[in-house]
């Protein structure tokens, strides 16, 4: 058996670097998410359902919003339309992370048939979930002029083989630190933000340092099966012609492409309803996994004691 206990003060050297034990890490999610399978629905069944009535309305509606925009002015508009149902959206998640992390700590116990709070400790994880997505967002844009600029310098170069590799080695390794940045900075997020009740990026990133590749096996381990599930649920739903190749001619493409968004609308219903099934899972997979990584690295904080046979 390990375990991670407080031992009630911080240990003396602050310094030290923790390491997350990867087979716990996987074992204590697993075990946390189907022990309190029952509490982590009562916890998050409230703002799963309005998440998948904001998702579903504009079907409702008559409209499509995964199909492409006709015009600048609808796109404009959709885009707005989506800006807003996403932070809605991400309060909800906020909502739901608040009270599965507190239970994965051990700050909270008991079961739950019902819960919907929105107080200090949530706004505290939508924020850091707003900024965490937000230096995404800024990286995402930097690696895309980035992209922009070596393809333009690869065509004033002609067809300079030496210089295409090098711009290609360059573009590889802005991608993998994106990468390894959203992994490092996302992982202990959203515990920092419950049991140290700050919005710290930073205090994350410190934390996880020469952790990344265990928490990517971590992360891997927990989410990779829930994510099969969710592709082989949604071809079952709409079929596995979702998934085939576009025509070459861009024309005949687009056409396809819009067939294929209509033909997910249709089946919208049956694939909310899949993801309102995978959703405690996966909420509950995350959770365990992130929590007992930060206990692990953290092991004074907190009030409970983490075990796993």
């Amino acid at each position: 058996m390990s375990e991670i206990q407080n031992p009630g003060a911080a240990p003396a050297d602050s310094l030290r670097v923790m390491k997350i034990p990867v087979a716990d890490a996987i074992a204590y999610a697993y075990k946390f998410t189907l022990t309190h399978l029952g509490t982590i629905i009562g916890l998050c069944w409230v703002p799963l359902v309005l998440i998948a009535v904001l998702q579903f309305l504009p079907y409702a509606l008559g409209g499509n919003p995964m199909a492409p925009a006709e015009n600048a002015t609808i796109q404009g508009r959709q885009g707005l339309e989506n800006l807003g149902s996403s932070l809605l959206i991400l309060l909800f998640y906020s909502i739901m992370y608040v009270p599965v992390t507190r239970q994965a700590l051990g700050l909270r116990q008991g079961p739950a048939v019902i819960h919907f709070a929105f107080g200090a400790p949530e706004f505290r994880v939508f924020g850091a979930l707003c900024v965490f997505l937000l230096v995404l967002l800024t990286m995402g844009i930097g690696i895309g002029v980035l992209g922009l600029i070596f393809g333009g310098l690869a065509l004033a170069s002609g067809k300079n083989a030496l210089v295409g590799l090098i711009f290609a080695l360059i573009f590889l390794t802005a991608v993998l630190g994106f990468i390894y940045a959203t992994v490092r900075l996302g992982f202990l997020l959203v515990p920092v933000a419950v049991a140290e009740e700050r919005i710290s990026l930073t205090r994350s990133w410190v934390l996880a340092r020469q952790n990344f590749w265990r928490i990517l096996g971590v992360l891997v381990a927990v989410l990779l099966p829930i994510y099969l599930l969710h592709l082989i649920g949604l071809l079952t739903i709409v079929g596995p012609g979702l998934l085939a190749a576009l025509p070459s001619d861009p024309n005949q493409a687009e056409q396809v492409l819009a067939a294929r968004f209509a033909m997910v609308g249709q089946h919208m219903p049956a694939y909310l309803g899949l993801t309102l099934i995978l959703a405690p899972f996966s909420i509950g997979l995350a959770i365990g996994a992130s929590a007992f990584g930060y206990r692990a690295l953290v092991p004074a904080r907190g009030h409970g004691m983490i075990t796993t046979a």
